[in-house]
């Protein structure tokens, strides 16, 4: 779901609150530091958490907004980038780094404590998740689900969904790919097909608004678009689709909940290594966690972090253990099987 420009700006308070607190994470500094963050996060969804940093360790940090290609951007800069942390959304998108040489080993004991295994790579970790499960009306029966659940045809004709092709979607079915291999997620697909109530279209949010209209009645999407619609950040008619629709426990069978995610990493080329790696392990601490999650009603990482209200009343998920660089790798195959089975037909 892509964020909207309008802003909570009770942020602000929190990230003076939490600047004052983190005095005891123990990185204050003798000297004036800069560090150089190239992110594709908005500007404003990141201001509170780097102004936190500043003030516990005397660091500044100089914010680069990259919308879009800062694969791109990092290539043409090459060993003159000034970059010393990158910060992306999307597993696919956080994988680049290491897949074009941009970045390089995160080597922390704290990280490694804070970031459970499945969420951090050799090259990144995860800041954030962004489960994606099945959604329901409110007065709907259906209790946990499975992934693979959603090929069975006692859902023929039920089902909402974005484009297969969107990053999102595509993500979720490479991680059925490596689960389950090439024929059965072939099958799969061809099940989900089956069970459209209509073809794809739209975003996240149209699939909580087509499920709140009972165009269908069963729907998958990321728990950020329904907690963004709930926190209005759309207007009063979407806030009202999005109260008459609940999120449904959802894992992979004996296995956890897939989850998309936001990404960090080191520049390879990062002019102030040391700096940079105090905030990305300021970043884990739970306060810090939490502040930065809110920014984008996401789940924090950590274990102690706490959830915002909006997002601990969708639930608890546990993430599905499977490498995300193994999800990563298998994208390819997983659009192709999709182009394969003809969503689009």
């Amino acid at each position: 779901m892509r964020p909207s420009r309008r802003r909570n700006v009770r942020a602000l308070p929190l990230a003076l609150t939490l600047a004052s607190s983190l005095l005891l994470f123990g990185m204050a500094t003798s000297r004036a530091e800069e560090i150089n963050l190239y992110s594709t996060r908005e500007p404003q969804l990141v201001e509170p958490v780097v102004a936190s940093f500043t003030a516990a360790t005397g660091i500044t940090v100089k914010l680069t907004y990259i919308e879009d290609n800062l694969v791109t951007r990092m290539k043409v800069e090459g060993d003159a980038s000034p970059a010393d942390v990158l910060t992306t959304i999307g597993l696919d998108k956080t994988s680049q780094f290491a897949a074009n040489d941009l970045s390089q080993p995160t080597t922390s004991a704290l990280l490694h404590k804070a970031i459970p295994p499945q969420l951090r790579g050799r090259e990144w970790i995860s800041l954030s998740v962004r489960p994606r499960v099945v959604m329901v009306r409110n007065d709907s029966p259906q209790g946990a689900i499975r992934y693979e659940d959603l090929a069975d045809p006692r859902f023929r004709g039920q089902l909402c969904i974005r484009s297969p092709l969107h990053q999102n979607n595509v993500a979720l079915i490479s991680a059925y790919l490596v689960h389950h291999g090439a024929d059965a997620t072939e099958a799969w697909l061809r099940g989900i097909k089956a069970n459209l109530a209509h073809a794809p279209e739209g975003k996240d949010n149209d699939v909580i608004r087509q499920l709140a209209e009972g165009r269908c009645s069963i729907g998958i999407a990321n728990t950020v678009a329904l907690a963004q619609l709930r926190n209005g950040r759309e207007g009063a008619e979407w806030t009202a689709w999005a109260n008459k629709v609940k999120t449904v426990p959802t894992t992979f069978e004996r296995r956890g909940t897939h989850v998309n995610l936001t990404g960090a990493a080191l520049a390879k080329h990062a002019p102030h290594r040391a700096a940079a790696l105090k905030f990305l392990e300021f970043l884990v601490t739970p306060p810090a966690q939490k502040l930065y999650a809110a920014a984008e009603l996401e789940y924090p990482v950590t274990a102690g972090a706490e959830s915002a209200p909006l997002v601990a009343a969708m639930g608890a998920f546990s993430s599905d253990t499977l490498d995300i660089d193994a999800i990563s790798a298998s994208q390819k195959a997983a659009i192709a099987l999709i182009k394969k089975v003809g969503f689009e037909k």
